[in-house]
């Protein structure tokens, strides 16, 4: 699989943001891409040109963990085209101070079952599907149990 596509279902697919989403090659779990600063030691994600800390333009990269904590979320019953609804979206806390957010992979069932607080993880998941069938691939979030089992 390549940062630029990757292959699902025998369908070519566009991975959004490979920067700092990674899908490695080797089958290994997908990771968010934190950025360090050098001279200020603040982590940010995702990377900026210049660290709004100090203004430094020089940063170490690394993987980011893949579990965090559900800080907050809400469903959207009408979403944007291309996106099925109804769609949950949440903010991700993660034990490095870096809050993120995302599209939860959960069922319409399970909607009731979202809580603040549930550890979720980052996972590579469709987000969305053009009009053509062309779809999108990026980070989501997934309940840990769910994703423990094979989902």
């Amino acid at each position: 699989m390549t940062e630029k596509t990757a292959k699902l279902n025998e369908q070519e697919q566009v991975v959004f943001h490979p920067d700092f989403f990674k899908i490695p090659e080797d089958g290994s779990k997908p990771y968010l891409i934190e950025s360090k600063c050098r001279s200020c030691g603040q982590l940010w994600f995702p990377k900026l040109p210049i660290c709004p800390a100090c203004w430094s333009e020089t940063f170490d990269d690394s993987p980011m963990e893949r579990v965090g904590k559900l800080y907050s979320y809400t469903v959207m019953n009408v979403p944007q085209p291309g996106v099925k609804a109804p769609l949950a979206i949440g903010y991700v806390d993660f034990p490095n101070g870096i809050r993120v957010g995302a599209q939860i992979d959960v069922q319409a069932e399970e909607m009731k079952d979202i809580q603040i607080g549930m550890a979720l993880q980052v996972e590579a998941g469709v987000i969305r599907e053009d009009k053509n069938g062309k779809k999108t691939i990026s980070y989501i979030f997934r309940p840990v149990a769910a994703s423990k089992g094979g989902k």
